[in-house]
């Protein structure tokens, strides 16, 4: 556990701090009383944590339908918007790390390219070969879904999706490839020498990346075969409500059995 980036999340509560964690010591396990305090505080953040479902929740919108996409959760206004499925706005992205790290989470590897050796020839790129093999996020994580309402002629039909299945690849005409988004941590940035360090998914407002992206400063990211490219990823109109619709976007350490609400 990142014993770090738990203090700092858990500062961000305000009322509920580790002693033993800002000492980056391992935490004693709490009594159940003081556990219940620590998600009733996750819940005035906007997070609903279910440790015995292994879930975490929490509310956001549908940010795009027709353009290109480089992440799947960002939160406004600092986070890339413009290049994100889902949006949120109320919720801290570093007490969102910290409840993570609650759940279990282990830091996981991100992906990486290696360059083809020898370097190939213009002549033999242009006839296939590949100038790098591209290895995908490695690890531990979270399965990712996403539910809403629709009220149409007085009924309310409800819908939930894997988080992969609303992503589009152009490329090969398939969604995006399912599976955990494996869970990277973000990292802390200092953007000069006299600069004042800070968390980078709260700074920038990055949190689950569909795309490799090196060092990672988001959460969270894929791990598609394919997320070496940044051109082929678009929202999957056919399922999704519209833009600006309200959504709830699911956390979760195991699969969800059909039917879970």
């Amino acid at each position: 556990m990142d014993l770090r980036l738990l203090s700092v999340g858990l500062i961000g509560l305000g009322a509920l701090t580790l002693a033993s964690a800002s000492a980056f010591q391992e935490p004693t396990p709490k009594p159940e009383s003081d556990q219940g305090d620590f998600v009733a505080e996750l819940a005035e953040q906007g997070i609903r944590m279910d440790r015995e479902a292994g879930t975490l929740r929490i509310d956001g919108q549908i940010c795009q339908h027709y353009e290109p996409l480089e992440y799947l959760l960002v939160k406004q206004p600092q986070g890339k918007d413009h290049e994100a499925l889902l949006c949120m706005s109320d919720t801290s992205p570093t007490v969102l790390n910290a409840a993570m790290l609650m759940m279990g989470v282990e830091k996981g590897e991100n992906g990486h390219i290696i360059p083809t050796e020898p370097t190939p020839t213009l002549e033999e790129v242009q006839a296939g070969v590949s100038p790098y093999t591209f290895y995908p996020a490695l690890g531990d994580g979270f399965y990712m879904y996403v539910s809403w309402s629709v009220e149409a002629d007085g009924k309310v039909e409800h819908y939930r999706y894997r988080a992969e299945d609303l992503v589009l690849n152009v490329r090969n005409e398939s969604t995006y490839q399912r599976g955990k988004f494996v869970y990277l941590g973000s990292r802390f940035v200092r953007p000069h020498k006299d600069a004042k360090e800070f968390f980078s998914a709260e700074g920038e407002g990055n949190l689950v990346s569909l795309v490799n992206f090196s060092p990672a400063g988001h959460l969270l990211a894929g791990a598609d075969s394919a997320a070496d490219n940044q051109s082929i990823w678009y929202p999957n109109v056919f399922l999704l409500p519209e833009i600006g619709h309200p959504v709830e976007i699911w956390f979760t350490r195991d699969l969800l059995e059909p039917g879970v609400q």
